[in-house]
């Protein structure tokens, strides 16, 4: 699968909703940009500097951070604890001369779990005994413990229910409000006209479209989708 002419900006701060068919390419280029695959070449710049994303470790140190589309293989280890999930990718931020300090790490988790809303008895319940809303919000905890300036939801409401959705899409806002630049990869198309500040439009591995909120309607994405119109906002 080959990803081409690829390019676009993401502001601090903005929801850029990624739209394409099936096959278009968008969890390719999600999992490109932070370190999963590697392009055969161009440039990735955060804040105007070069970076070279080699794995997602090295993506999470430059401030990017992935939520995968499932989460049940790749989001979350289902039978480890609430606390443990959460913490997993920010565990360097926890450490001292090689020791977890366990109250900074179990505070900060309980700030993440207050924040989002998570339903659960405890930090230490089984996270794979949560329902799937509950499950969705402990993998975008564990995205924002890194405290990343760029945040990547792949399908971020899959196979949750309408209440969690809802909160999820409040956490994307509140986020979004505080700075954090948003790429907001989704199939569901309502989902990215209430949220996205533009959407990029990809058709067979490109950027078909980009489009300012004018330009927001159905009939305009999916012709895009379908590689009918080609535009730039």
């Amino acid at each position: 699968f080959r990803l081409r002419d690829i390019s676009f900006t993401l502001h601090a701060g903005e929801i850029l909703g990624i739209f394409g068919l099936m096959g278009a390419g968008r969890t390719e280029l999600a999992k490109m940009l932070y370190g999963a695959l590697q392009p055969q070449g161009g440039e990735l710049r955060l804040a105007g500097r070069p970076i070279h994303n080699r794995s997602p470790k090295e993506a999470l140190e430059n401030g990017i951070a992935y939520v995968s589309e499932d989460r049940k293989a790749e989001g979350l280890v289902l039978g480890m604890s609430v606390r443990d999930n959460a913490s997993l990718s920010a565990l360097p931020g926890f450490s001292r001369h090689g020791h977890i300090q366990a109250a900074r790490e179990r505070d900060s988790v309980a700030q993440y779990v207050a924040k989002m809303r998570v339903r659960t008895p405890s930090l230490t319940q089984t996270v794979g005994l949560l329902s799937g809303g509950n499950q969705q919000k402990i993998a975008i905890a564990k995205g924002l413990m890194t405290r990343p300036r760029v945040l990547i939801l792949d399908e971020p409401t899959r196979g949750v229910d309408v209440g969690a959705k809802f909160e999820i899409y409040r956490i994307i806002r509140q986020l979004a409000a505080e700075g954090t630049a948003i790429l907001l990869v989704s199939s569901e198309l309502p989902e990215l006209l209430g949220l996205s500040n533009r959407i990029v439009v990809m058709h067979e591995g490109r950027v078909n479209a980009t489009l300012a909120p004018a330009d927001f309607n159905p009939q305009t994405i999916m012709a895009a989708a379908t590689g009918q119109h080609h535009a730039h906002a």
